[in-house]
């Protein structure tokens, strides 16, 4: 088993941009799994955890996982489980989704039984209830319904999410909302396309604000701020060695820090990210033909391109990770991370970089 700086840095490497999972269900899982981690710091507790699989406090990211990896292997550290729902628990996880004013049915068919939680759920996974171990007192509430099924009493939160389209030029129409109900209140993800296709798109609001407090949402390249369009484009100039950039779509999401536009073009296998608010560029994607023999010369091949991409020198830079992890980690004490994206193992040849502003 790896150490934990290892695993931090595994973690890490599993967040570059191209990764072979399709990036909406990773980018679900991986921003609940950072919220619960914020968590932990903050009421510092000390939880040992293995990659996305983990238990106590980020008991909840996973639940949260469950919807969007379908099928999902479940916690490594369950002791069982089974397709049979004992009436009690059957009655207490009805009971749970009618409290929320869904009148939808569910038909509950598997539990799941950990040493801090007890699952109840749809083999679609469309409803999930947790239960404190051993007790029916609940724990979370998660239910999937069609917009049209969604009670009278929630109109107020639709209308905000259809804003956030609306501003978007986008038809405010959903497939999907997603509830979900914790000890800190409830959440509601109004969704429409699927991940699946890649084409994914969300407005999460919270119920307390009436705010929104996550969101993906397409837009059209000619709608983008025409200094972030032209950040992007000089990014992938200066990593494709002169070559200019047409994107052909454009995606707005949260990142706590700013918003950040994602602008790609799938048919030439481009793309780059830039900071809505700040201008800075986080991302650039294209298979290039700068190549990075071992670990010993990735500064040396990187530095150029990152200074002159994001202005950020990296000569002092300690370099983790490898071809065999699909890239590289560099880190310096007081200055952002830089992942390095490898696209063929064989030649090591730079296919992405990122900044952690």
């Amino acid at each position: 088993m790896p150490s934990q700086d290892e695993q931090m840095i595994w973690d890490e490497l599993h967040d570059f941009p191209e990764q072979v999972l399709a990036r909406e269900k990773n980018e679900k899982i991986l921003a609940s799994i950072r919220e619960e981690r914020r968590k932990m710091r903050n009421q510092h507790k000390k939880r040992k955890y293995f990659g996305w699989m983990a238990n106590g406090l980020v008991t909840c990211a996973v639940i949260l996982a469950l919807f969007w990896m379908k099928p999902f292997a479940l916690p490594a550290e369950t002791s069982g489980s089974a397709s049979f729902v004992d009436p009690t628990y059957e009655a207490a996880a009805q009971k749970a989704i009618k409290a929320t004013g869904i009148t939808k049915e569910f038909h509950f068919e598997e539990t799941e039984k950990a040493t801090e939680y007890f699952i109840v759920r749809t083999k679609n996974r469309e409803a999930i209830v947790t239960f404190k171990p051993d007790t029916t007192e609940v724990n979370t509430v998660s239910a999937i319904v069609a917009s049209s099924e969604l009670p009278d009493r929630y109109r107020k939160y639709t209308e905000t999410a259809r804003a956030a389209f609306l501003e978007a030029k986008q038809d405010a129409h959903f497939d999907d909302v997603h509830l979900f109900q914790d000890d800190e209140g409830t959440t509601l993800s109004y969704e429409k396309g699927s991940g699946e296709s890649g084409n994914l798109q969300f407005v999460r609001v919270d119920l307390k604000t009436n705010k929104i407090t996550d969101f993906r949402i397409q837009y059209k390249p000619e709608d983008v701020d025409q200094k972030v369009m032209s950040a992007a484009q000089q990014a992938f100039t200066i990593l494709s060695n002169g070559k200019s950039a047409s994107f052909t779509e454009a995606r707005k999401s949260d990142d706590k820090k700013e918003d950040i536009w994602e602008l790609t073009n799938k048919q030439e296998r481009y793309s780059a990210q830039v900071g809505a608010r700040s201008g800075k560029v986080y991302h650039v994607g294209y298979g290039t033909d700068y190549q990075i023999k071992s670990i010993q010369e990735v500064v040396a091949v990187a530095n150029p391109l990152v200074q002159s991409i994001f202005g950020l020198d990296i000569s002092g830079y300690k370099a983790y990770g490898g071809k065999d992890w699909g890239g590289y980690v560099l880190k310096q004490q007081g200055k952002p991370d830089v992942t390095v994206n490898i696209g063929s193992l064989d030649r090591g040849n730079i296919s992405g970089i990122s900044v952690k502003w």
